[in-house]
Order: C-alpha cells, then sequence, then structure tokens
C-alpha cells in the first residue's frame, strides 16, 4: 500500500441495472491486487479516493505514501493529501502511458468482463456485475510478473480459495425461506449466479421468474448450464444498441431483496476474503424427480406394438436389393440388408477365416427370449 494507483473509466451509455456509468479502478502497485468502485457520476470520485484510503489504512496497518493518477481534477485533493503526508504524482501532459499501470489493468478488466458477459448472453445492463466478478477472479489467478503468485497471495499472505468459483451466468437453486412458503410452494427459486456480496456469507443471485437480485446462502449450482444461452424465454428486453437512460430503468431494475433481510447496497469496495465456510453443495447434483415422493401416480400403459409384416419400401421394386426374403423384425434372423450378402472370407488364409468364423459364430441376443435358447 504504499504506492496506489487511481484511474477512473467511463461514461458508459449503457448504464448498469442500478445506473452506474462509470467506475474508479485502484491497484497497489506491490502485489497488483485491484479494486474497483462503482459511480453514477465523476462527482462521487474524491469521496471515494477519501474513503479508500482510510480504509487501506485502517484495514491494512499501513500508510499510503503515493498516489498515482492523471491530470483530472477529480483527483485534485491537496489539502487532504496535506494532511495524510500523501505525495500526489502526475503524469505529464499527454502522456497517459506514465499512468500506463492502472490503464493496462483497465484493458485487462473489460476483457474479462466482455468474455463474461458474451459466454453468459445476460442483457448488457449486467456489465457492472461482470465486472466486479472479473476483479474478482484476476485478483486470484497467479501472474509471472509476481513469480508465480496472485495478488491475493502476497497482499493477504494466503493461498485464494478456489471452491468458491463459480461459473458467473450459470443456472442454480437457491432454497426458499421457510417462513415465506407454503406446503405446496416452491422450495427453490431458478436464478441465475453473479457473483459475491462483500461481508455477507452468501451468493449473489437473480431469480428468472421474479426479476429479482437477492442474496442466498444454500444455492445448488448447475454450472454446465446457462439459462439466457439455451433458454430464449428467459430473455427479456435490454438496450442493445441505444443509450440506457433511468427514464427507463423502472421497466428493468429488479426488486431488490436480500434472504438475510439485508439491502445490496453499492459496496465502496470489490474486496472479497476466502469464504471458506460457505455452504457450496455438490457441484453437479443430479436434478430430482418430482415424481419420487408420489404414490397415487397410474401406471403408463403398455405400448401397443404393430403386427403389420414390414416389407420392401414400392419405391425400391425398381431395382435389385438383394435376394433375400425378409421377415418380421421379431425374428433373430429379419434383415433388409443382411452384412453376409457383401461380404466373404474367400481371400482369408486359413487360420484367419478360422478366426473369424469363430468370431462370428456366437451373436448376442437381442432379446430375453433368444437368451434362454443359449446354453451360456
Amino acid at each position: 500500500m504504499d504506492i496506489l494507483h487511481f484511474d477512473i473509466w467511463g461514461p458508459l451509455s449503457i448504464k448498469s441495472i442500478h445506473g452506474h456509468s462509470y467506475f474508479l479502478t485502484v491497484v497497489d502497485d506491490y502485489s497488483r491486487f485491484v479494486w474497483i468502485i462503482l459511480l453514477k457520476s465523476k462527482s462521487e470520485v474524491q469521496i471515494q479516493v477519501q474513503n479508500f484510503i482510510i480504509f487501506a489504512e485502517n484495514q491494512f496497518e499501513c500508510k499510503v505514501k503515493i498516489v498515482r493518477s492523471d491530470n483530472g481534477p477529480e483527483f485534485d485533493l491537496q489539502q487532504f493529501y496535506s494532511l495524510k503526508g500523501i505525495l500526489h504524482k502526475k503524469p505529464c501532459v499527454e502522456t497517459p502511458q506514465q499512468n500506463g499501470r492502472v490503464e493496462r489493468k483497465h484493458q485487462h478488466i473489460l476483457n474479462v468482463g466482455r468474455a463474461l458477459l458474451f459466454q453468459s448472453k445476460l442483457p448488457k445492463f449486467f456489465w457492472s456485475y461482470a465486472l466486479v466478478h472479473a476483479t474478482y477472479i484476476i485478483n486470484r489467478i497467479s501472474s509471472s510478473i509476481l513469480k508465480d503468485k496472485s495478488p491475493h497471495q502476497l497482499l493477504f499472505n494466503q493461498n485464494p480459495d478456489f471452491d468458491s468459483f463459480k461459473v458467473f451466468g450459470s443456472l442454480c437453486f437457491a432454497s426458499t425461506l421457510c417462513s415465506h412458503r407454503t406446503k405446496l410452494a416452491s422450495r427453490a427459486r431458478k436464478s441465475v449466479f453473479l457473483g459475491y456480496k462483500t461481508g455477507v456469507k452468501g451468493l449473489i443471485l437473480f431469480d428468472l421468474h421474479t426479476r429479482q437480485i437477492f442474496i442466498s446462502r444454500n444455492v445448488v449450482f448447475y454450472e454446465h448450464v446457462l439459462p439466457y444461452k439455451t433458454d430464449p424465454a428467459n430473455q427479456f428486453p435490454h438496450p442493445s444498441d441505444r443509450d440506457f437512460t433511468t427514464d427507463t430503468l423502472p421497466m428493468f431494475v429488479p426488486h431488490i431483496e436480500s434472504h438475510n433481510h439485508d439491502s445490496i447496497s453499492d459496496s465502496p469496495f470489490t474486496i472479497t476474503t476466502d469464504h471458506n465456510d460457505l455452504p457450496y453443495l455438490n457441484q453437479n447434483p443430479p436434478i430430482p424427480d418430482i415424481l419420487d415422493h408420489i404414490d397415487d401416480v397410474e401406471p403408463v400403459p403398455d405400448i401397443r406394438k404393430s403386427q403389420r409384416v414390414r416389407t420392401i419400401h414400392a419405391k425400391l421394386q425398381d431395382y435389385v436389393c438383394n435376394s433375400f426374403t425378409y421377415q418380421s423384425t421379431s425374428s433373430s434372423s429379419g434383415s433388409l440388408y443382411p452384412l453376409s450378402n457383401f461380404t466373404s472370407s474367400h481371400n482369408l488364409s486359413s487360420s484367419q477365416s478360422h478366426f473369424t468364423l469363430s468370431v462370428t459364430s456366437r451373436t448376442e441376443p437381442k432379446s430375453y427370449e433368444e437368451a434362454l435358447q443359449s446354453k451360456h
């Protein structure tokens, strides 16, 4: 935390589902650990920069010595820097490469975030969740620049918990609250995984039926299923080629609720510690049969088998197909095109011929009745 790099990205023409247009990026020079802070306007930058420096000093018991940023007026906090004894370093005019470390990190975050959105097929106004999840992944992946260590390992001096990794946008089922359901009500909510909530031992999910974003702890994942990719009926309108203004936002913004009765506020930091005690259930458990516990299900009637004699199609009468007389398929010898009409053992040697005949002399029975006729 001796040197911190700050930069702001935006605005994006499509606002996030919560109305964000910017995000502030913070990079620790030593560990390369990165935080992103979602913003609705640039006016929030100054207070967020001050809050983050106080956060860093308190959580990591260190003093920030240098702050690097571009020449944007939103980073001009000379009085605050003087009180903290922080040196503010800025690049020369029209030389953004002098602040290249955070600029490259922007590109990294956006590349991963776009990949997550493309794979999950989620509407574009979920970009804020995609970028936050991209940051979560980047912080836990080792890098050759860090001598094959991850930013998380350098900053917290412990290995990250890879068991917490889940596929962004994958299908999951969250248990419903006992107090909110009747005996015949659904026991789970079909949802999409959006990421992790800082300070809460739970996961952020999007209900596919009610369009609500909520937090749940007891979740069963089907990470090989991407609902928005496989089920077009789950798609709902989103501004793909136009600005997503606040006037149209209420049409799409879901009601927000939490299984822990906490609202999902916009957390200023995306730092996430290990979730060792999260009860992640089976990765791909078998989908339960809804008829397992029903006793009065009517038996399925036997399928009627046709007694019609099979014959060669009329279109084939003009051709010499073969001279074999076709029998009923229930017979073990019936076949339209027997292989024996097209193969020969004349060119085989004596030993090869004996071996071939021994292999083909015994065939696998095709029915229970045929199996009874065999001594084997």
